[in-house]
Protein backbone atom coordinates (compact mmCIF):
# COMPACT_ATOMS: atom_id res chain seq x y z
CA UNK A 1 0.00 0.00 0.00
CA UNK A 2 1.37 3.44 -0.86
CA UNK A 3 -0.77 6.33 -0.38
CA UNK A 4 -0.45 10.20 -0.94
CA UNK A 5 -2.24 13.25 0.82
CA UNK A 6 -1.88 16.29 -0.30
CA UNK A 7 -3.38 18.68 2.81
CA UNK A 8 -4.83 21.82 3.13
CA UNK A 9 -2.10 23.70 3.03
CA UNK A 10 -3.46 26.93 1.29
CA UNK A 11 -1.26 28.04 -1.46
CA UNK A 12 1.69 25.26 -0.08
CA UNK A 13 2.73 22.07 0.02
CA UNK A 14 1.75 19.31 2.96
CA UNK A 15 2.24 15.98 2.10
CA UNK A 16 1.60 13.10 3.77
CA UNK A 17 2.49 9.62 2.76
CA UNK A 18 1.43 5.90 4.11
CA UNK A 19 3.02 3.46 3.29
CA UNK A 20 3.03 -0.44 4.79
CA UNK A 21 0.49 -2.88 5.25
CA UNK A 22 -2.79 -2.68 6.68
CA UNK A 23 -1.86 -3.44 9.99
CA UNK A 24 1.78 -1.80 9.99
CA UNK A 25 1.60 1.21 8.47
CA UNK A 26 4.70 3.47 8.47
CA UNK A 27 4.15 7.71 7.34
CA UNK A 28 6.43 10.08 6.06
CA UNK A 29 5.63 13.98 6.03
CA UNK A 30 6.61 16.51 3.43
CA UNK A 31 6.75 20.06 4.32
CA UNK A 32 3.38 21.37 6.28
CA UNK A 33 2.21 24.68 4.33
CA UNK A 34 1.71 28.41 5.83
CA UNK A 35 2.18 28.85 9.40
CA UNK A 36 -1.83 28.80 9.06
CA UNK A 37 -1.66 25.50 7.89
CA UNK A 38 -0.74 24.02 10.92
CA UNK A 39 -3.95 23.76 12.75
CA UNK A 40 -4.78 21.08 9.64
CA UNK A 41 -1.86 18.98 10.10
CA UNK A 42 -1.94 19.01 13.50
CA UNK A 43 -5.63 17.49 13.22
CA UNK A 44 -4.83 14.85 10.48
CA UNK A 45 -2.42 13.85 13.44
CA UNK A 46 -4.91 14.00 16.19
CA UNK A 47 -6.43 11.60 14.14
CA UNK A 48 -4.10 8.87 15.40
CA UNK A 49 -3.68 7.45 18.56
CA UNK A 50 -0.46 9.14 20.30
CA UNK A 51 0.89 5.38 20.08
CA UNK A 52 1.09 5.62 15.75
CA UNK A 53 2.39 9.18 15.76
CA UNK A 54 6.16 7.88 15.21
CA UNK A 55 6.84 9.21 11.61
CA UNK A 56 9.46 7.24 9.55
CA UNK A 57 11.03 10.88 8.04
CA UNK A 58 9.92 14.38 7.89
CA UNK A 59 11.46 16.10 5.06
CA UNK A 60 11.70 20.29 4.83
CA UNK A 61 11.86 21.04 1.38
CA UNK A 62 13.25 24.31 1.37
CA UNK A 63 12.55 27.65 3.02
CA UNK A 64 9.93 29.03 1.64
CA UNK A 65 7.33 30.22 4.22
CA UNK A 66 4.23 27.94 1.99
CA UNK A 67 6.90 24.98 2.93
CA UNK A 68 8.78 25.29 6.28
CA UNK A 69 6.11 27.73 8.17
CA UNK A 70 3.53 25.09 8.45
CA UNK A 71 6.79 23.13 9.92
CA UNK A 72 7.93 25.59 12.73
CA UNK A 73 4.26 26.47 13.51
CA UNK A 74 3.56 22.78 14.29
CA UNK A 75 6.87 22.00 16.39
CA UNK A 76 6.46 25.06 18.43
CA UNK A 77 3.21 23.45 18.99
CA UNK A 78 3.77 20.04 19.04
CA UNK A 79 1.30 17.31 19.55
CA UNK A 80 1.70 15.27 22.34
CA UNK A 81 3.73 11.79 20.99
CA UNK A 82 4.97 13.26 17.78
CA UNK A 83 8.10 12.25 16.95
CA UNK A 84 10.70 11.79 13.81
CA UNK A 85 13.08 9.20 13.26
CA UNK A 86 15.18 11.72 10.72
CA UNK A 87 14.37 14.64 9.76
CA UNK A 88 15.99 15.58 6.00
CA UNK A 89 16.52 19.67 6.52
CA UNK A 90 19.25 21.44 4.50
CA UNK A 91 20.14 24.19 7.43
CA UNK A 92 23.27 26.05 7.46
CA UNK A 93 25.52 23.79 8.05
CA UNK A 94 25.13 21.74 5.53
CA UNK A 95 24.87 24.67 2.82
CA UNK A 96 28.36 25.54 4.00
CA UNK A 97 29.30 22.29 3.34
CA UNK A 98 28.16 22.17 0.01
CA UNK A 99 29.26 25.07 -0.57
CA UNK A 100 15.24 32.78 -1.74
CA UNK A 101 12.22 33.97 -1.02
CA UNK A 102 13.57 37.38 1.40
CA UNK A 103 12.97 35.86 4.77
CA UNK A 104 13.31 32.21 3.99
CA UNK A 105 16.46 31.71 5.03
CA UNK A 106 15.46 32.82 8.84
CA UNK A 107 12.86 30.08 8.52
CA UNK A 108 15.65 27.84 8.17
CA UNK A 109 17.43 29.54 11.34
CA UNK A 110 14.39 28.72 13.10
CA UNK A 111 14.36 25.34 11.92
CA UNK A 112 18.03 24.09 13.08
CA UNK A 113 17.44 25.88 16.33
CA UNK A 114 14.05 23.52 16.76
CA UNK A 115 15.68 20.59 15.54
CA UNK A 116 18.91 20.92 17.83
CA UNK A 117 16.58 21.67 20.89
CA UNK A 118 14.58 18.70 19.82
CA UNK A 119 17.72 16.56 19.43
CA UNK A 120 16.00 14.61 16.75
CA UNK A 121 18.33 13.02 13.84
CA UNK A 122 18.90 14.94 11.14
CA UNK A 123 20.15 14.50 7.70
CA UNK A 124 20.64 10.88 9.81
CA UNK A 125 20.46 9.00 6.32
CA UNK A 126 23.29 11.15 4.48
CA UNK A 127 25.23 10.56 7.38
CA UNK A 128 24.74 14.12 8.69
CA UNK A 129 25.77 15.84 5.40
CA UNK A 130 23.02 17.52 2.90
CA UNK A 131 20.74 15.98 1.23
CA UNK A 132 21.87 16.89 -2.41
CA UNK A 133 22.48 15.19 -5.82
CA UNK A 134 26.35 14.63 -6.10
CA UNK A 135 28.28 16.18 -8.58
CA UNK A 136 28.60 12.59 -10.99
CA UNK A 137 27.07 9.12 -10.64
CA UNK A 138 23.37 8.45 -10.24
CA UNK A 139 20.70 10.22 -7.66
CA UNK A 140 21.23 9.12 -4.17
CA UNK A 141 18.87 6.37 -2.90
CA UNK A 142 17.78 5.62 0.53
CA UNK A 143 15.22 2.96 2.13
CA UNK A 144 13.58 3.51 4.95
CA UNK A 145 11.90 1.28 7.98
CA UNK A 146 9.44 -0.50 6.63
CA UNK A 147 10.69 -0.45 2.34
CA UNK A 148 10.08 2.87 1.30
CA UNK A 149 12.65 3.59 -0.73
CA UNK A 150 13.38 7.44 -1.73
CA UNK A 151 15.27 8.89 -4.52
CA UNK A 152 17.01 12.49 -4.22
CA UNK A 153 16.53 14.27 -7.46
CA UNK A 154 17.09 17.74 -6.43
CA UNK A 155 19.02 19.48 -5.28
CA UNK A 156 22.55 19.68 -6.95
CA UNK A 157 25.36 21.35 -4.69
CA UNK A 158 25.51 24.08 -7.25
CA UNK A 159 21.77 25.12 -6.25
CA UNK A 160 22.99 24.55 -2.21
CA UNK A 161 25.69 27.23 -2.78
CA UNK A 162 23.55 30.11 -4.83
CA UNK A 163 21.50 29.44 -1.70
CA UNK A 164 24.21 29.88 0.88
CA UNK A 165 24.83 33.05 -0.25
CA UNK A 166 21.72 33.91 -0.23
CA UNK A 167 21.58 33.06 3.75
CA UNK A 168 24.59 35.00 4.80
CA UNK A 169 23.14 37.86 3.16
CA UNK A 170 19.26 37.84 4.38
CA UNK A 171 20.20 36.77 7.50
CA UNK A 172 22.52 39.35 8.51
CA UNK A 173 20.90 41.92 6.83
CA UNK A 174 18.29 40.98 9.58
CA UNK A 175 20.88 41.30 12.53
CA UNK A 176 21.28 38.22 13.28
CA UNK A 177 23.87 35.69 13.17
CA UNK A 178 23.95 32.25 11.35
CA UNK A 179 26.35 30.97 14.11
CA UNK A 180 24.26 32.12 17.30
CA UNK A 181 21.86 30.04 18.32
CA UNK A 182 20.88 31.94 21.68
CA UNK A 183 19.22 34.41 19.25
CA UNK A 184 17.32 31.68 17.39
CA UNK A 185 16.13 30.26 20.87
CA UNK A 186 15.25 33.59 22.54
CA UNK A 187 12.81 33.72 18.72
CA UNK A 188 11.38 30.50 19.26
CA UNK A 189 10.32 31.74 23.07
CA UNK A 190 8.15 34.23 21.19
CA UNK A 191 6.78 31.92 18.93
CA UNK A 192 5.74 29.14 21.55
CA UNK A 193 4.08 32.26 23.10
CA UNK A 194 2.40 34.64 20.48
CA UNK A 195 2.64 31.79 17.32
CA UNK A 196 4.20 32.84 14.12
CA UNK A 197 2.83 36.37 12.11
CA UNK A 198 2.78 36.67 8.88
CA UNK A 199 4.92 39.71 8.55
CA UNK A 200 7.96 37.56 10.08
CA UNK A 201 8.02 35.06 6.84
CA UNK A 202 7.76 36.89 4.01
CA UNK A 203 -13.14 32.58 -23.16
CA UNK A 204 -11.88 29.59 -24.75
CA UNK A 205 -9.18 28.21 -23.80
CA UNK A 206 -6.48 26.82 -26.46
CA UNK A 207 -4.39 24.57 -24.99
CA UNK A 208 -1.88 23.94 -27.78
CA UNK A 209 -0.97 27.42 -27.38
CA UNK A 210 -0.84 27.37 -23.69
CA UNK A 211 1.74 24.15 -24.36
CA UNK A 212 3.80 26.13 -26.58
CA UNK A 213 4.16 29.04 -24.92
CA UNK A 214 7.80 30.48 -24.26
CA UNK A 215 9.35 28.61 -20.87
CA UNK A 216 11.31 30.71 -18.73
CA UNK A 217 12.84 28.91 -15.22
CA UNK A 218 12.23 30.00 -12.00
CA UNK A 219 15.48 31.50 -10.23
CA UNK A 220 14.57 32.01 -6.79
CA UNK A 221 17.39 30.77 -4.82
CA UNK A 222 15.19 28.89 -2.47
CA UNK A 223 13.41 26.89 -4.70
CA UNK A 224 16.45 26.32 -7.18
CA UNK A 225 17.37 24.09 -3.22
CA UNK A 226 14.05 22.05 -2.84
CA UNK A 227 14.64 18.25 -2.01
CA UNK A 228 12.44 16.66 -5.09
CA UNK A 229 12.10 12.69 -3.81
CA UNK A 230 11.24 9.98 -6.43
CA UNK A 231 8.71 7.86 -3.59
CA UNK A 232 8.93 4.18 -4.34
CA UNK A 233 6.85 1.13 -2.31
CA UNK A 234 6.46 -2.12 -4.02
CA UNK A 235 6.02 -1.73 -7.77
CA UNK A 236 3.76 1.92 -7.39
CA UNK A 237 5.79 5.34 -7.18
CA UNK A 238 5.11 8.81 -6.61
CA UNK A 239 7.59 11.36 -8.02
CA UNK A 240 7.09 14.78 -4.97
CA UNK A 241 9.12 17.95 -6.73
CA UNK A 242 8.06 20.64 -3.88
CA UNK A 243 9.18 24.10 -5.81
CA UNK A 244 12.49 22.18 -7.84
CA UNK A 245 13.24 23.93 -11.23
CA UNK A 246 12.21 22.03 -14.65
CA UNK A 247 15.47 21.80 -15.68
CA UNK A 248 17.16 20.55 -12.03
CA UNK A 249 14.52 17.84 -11.89
CA UNK A 250 15.16 16.54 -15.67
CA UNK A 251 18.85 16.73 -14.84
CA UNK A 252 18.43 14.41 -12.21
CA UNK A 253 15.59 11.88 -13.33
CA UNK A 254 18.53 11.79 -16.23
CA UNK A 255 20.81 10.72 -14.33
CA UNK A 256 18.59 8.42 -12.37
CA UNK A 257 17.32 7.29 -15.87
CA UNK A 258 20.77 6.27 -17.21
CA UNK A 259 21.49 4.27 -13.90
CA UNK A 260 18.64 2.29 -14.59
CA UNK A 261 18.86 1.79 -18.52
CA UNK A 262 15.75 3.53 -19.02
CA UNK A 263 14.42 6.19 -21.41
CA UNK A 264 11.55 7.82 -19.43
CA UNK A 265 10.55 7.66 -15.92
CA UNK A 266 7.11 6.15 -15.62
CA UNK A 267 5.06 6.98 -12.28
CA UNK A 268 2.07 5.92 -10.75
CA UNK A 269 1.43 9.89 -9.51
CA UNK A 270 3.58 13.14 -10.03
CA UNK A 271 3.24 16.17 -7.84
CA UNK A 272 4.09 18.66 -10.12
CA UNK A 273 6.53 21.25 -8.89
CA UNK A 274 5.69 24.83 -7.69
CA UNK A 275 2.00 24.32 -7.16
CA UNK A 276 1.79 24.26 -11.34
CA UNK A 277 3.67 27.41 -12.01
CA UNK A 278 4.34 28.03 -15.72
CA UNK A 279 8.15 29.00 -14.71
CA UNK A 280 8.71 25.61 -12.85
CA UNK A 281 6.21 23.31 -15.25
CA UNK A 282 8.09 22.71 -18.86
CA UNK A 283 7.89 20.61 -22.12
CA UNK A 284 11.03 19.11 -21.26
CA UNK A 285 10.03 18.16 -17.81
CA UNK A 286 6.68 16.28 -19.16
CA UNK A 287 8.27 14.54 -22.14
CA UNK A 288 11.07 12.92 -19.33
CA UNK A 289 7.82 11.78 -17.17
CA UNK A 290 5.43 9.77 -17.80
CA UNK A 291 1.81 9.07 -15.41
CA UNK A 292 -1.46 8.73 -15.19
CA UNK A 293 -2.03 11.24 -12.35
CA UNK A 294 -1.06 14.59 -11.39
CA UNK A 295 -1.51 16.66 -8.32
CA UNK A 296 -1.72 20.23 -7.83
CA UNK A 297 -1.55 21.54 -4.51
CA UNK A 298 -2.76 25.35 -3.79
CA UNK A 299 -5.41 26.70 -3.17
CA UNK A 300 -4.50 29.83 -5.45
CA UNK A 301 -3.98 32.07 -2.84
CA UNK A 302 -1.46 35.01 -3.40
CA UNK A 303 -0.20 33.40 -6.94
CA UNK A 304 -3.23 32.23 -8.78
CA UNK A 305 -1.87 29.28 -9.43
CA UNK A 306 -1.90 26.85 -11.26
CA UNK A 307 -1.26 28.67 -14.12
CA UNK A 308 -2.50 28.08 -17.72
CA UNK A 309 0.45 27.33 -19.21
CA UNK A 310 1.66 24.45 -16.78
CA UNK A 311 -1.71 23.20 -16.88
CA UNK A 312 -1.71 23.13 -21.14
CA UNK A 313 1.66 21.54 -21.03
CA UNK A 314 0.08 18.81 -18.84
CA UNK A 315 -2.67 18.04 -21.18
CA UNK A 316 -0.82 18.69 -24.93
CA UNK A 317 2.25 16.70 -23.42
CA UNK A 318 0.87 13.90 -22.63
CA UNK A 319 -2.36 13.20 -24.62
CA UNK A 320 -2.21 10.00 -26.05
CA UNK A 321 -3.09 8.24 -22.32
CA UNK A 322 -5.91 9.15 -20.16
CA UNK A 323 -5.04 11.19 -17.04
CA UNK A 324 -6.78 12.59 -14.25
CA UNK A 325 -5.78 15.71 -12.40
CA UNK A 326 -6.06 16.07 -9.36
CA UNK A 327 -6.37 19.10 -6.55
CA UNK A 328 -6.40 19.72 -3.15
CA UNK A 329 -8.78 22.26 -2.98
CA UNK A 330 -12.49 22.49 -5.04
CA UNK A 331 -12.79 23.86 -8.18
CA UNK A 332 -15.24 27.11 -6.57
CA UNK A 333 -12.36 28.17 -4.55
CA UNK A 334 -9.27 27.80 -7.33
CA UNK A 335 -11.72 29.81 -9.49
CA UNK A 336 -12.36 32.68 -6.99
CA UNK A 337 -8.90 32.97 -6.09
CA UNK A 338 -7.31 33.05 -9.23
CA UNK A 339 -9.47 35.73 -10.33
CA UNK A 340 -8.50 37.49 -7.22
CA UNK A 341 -4.92 37.24 -7.81
CA UNK A 342 -4.75 37.58 -12.00
CA UNK A 343 -7.72 39.91 -12.38
CA UNK A 344 -9.93 37.84 -14.96
CA UNK A 345 -12.31 34.82 -14.77
CA UNK A 346 -10.41 31.63 -14.34
CA UNK A 347 -10.24 28.96 -17.02
CA UNK A 348 -12.79 26.01 -17.00
CA UNK A 349 -10.66 22.76 -17.15
CA UNK A 350 -13.91 20.53 -16.77
CA UNK A 351 -15.37 21.85 -20.20
CA UNK A 352 -16.59 18.43 -21.63
CA UNK A 353 -14.54 19.29 -24.75
CA UNK A 354 -11.75 19.87 -23.78
CA UNK A 355 -11.82 16.32 -21.70
CA UNK A 356 -12.71 14.41 -24.63
CA UNK A 357 -10.20 16.00 -27.40
CA UNK A 358 -6.82 15.96 -24.44
CA UNK A 359 -8.23 12.56 -22.49
CA UNK A 360 -8.64 13.42 -18.89
CA UNK A 361 -10.09 13.78 -15.95
CA UNK A 362 -10.22 16.24 -13.14
CA UNK A 363 -10.73 15.96 -9.54
CA UNK A 364 -11.29 18.51 -6.71
CA UNK A 365 -11.17 18.42 -3.16
CA UNK A 366 -14.71 18.33 -1.56
CA UNK A 367 -14.05 21.24 0.93
CA UNK A 368 -11.57 23.59 1.90
CA UNK A 369 -9.94 21.44 4.84
CA UNK A 370 -10.33 18.10 3.79
CA UNK A 371 -7.09 17.59 1.45
CA UNK A 372 -7.42 15.04 -1.00
CA UNK A 373 -5.88 11.15 -0.51
CA UNK A 374 -4.59 8.83 -3.57
CA UNK A 375 -4.27 5.35 -2.93
CA UNK A 376 -1.66 4.36 -5.85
Amino acid sequence: MLKVEMLAAQQGDAVWIEYGTRTSVHRVLMDAGTPASAAAIRDRIARLPESQRRFDLLVVTHVDTDHIGGVLKLLAERPPGLTFDDVWFNGWEHIKRAGGSRLGPIDGEIMSTFLTKLGWPWNAGFDGGPVMVAREGPPPQKRLRGGLRLTVLSPFERQLSRLRTSWRSVVQAAGLDPHDPERWARLLEKIAQKGLRSSLLGARLEVNALARSVFQSDTAVANGSTIALLAEFEGKSCLISGDAFAPVLVEGIGRLLHARGQSRLSVDAFKVPHHGSRFNVSNDLLKSVVSPEYLFSTSGAIFGHPDDEAIGRVLATAARSTRTLHFNYPAATLKANYAKTKKRAAPDWNQPRLKQQFRYQTRYAATDTGGLTLEL
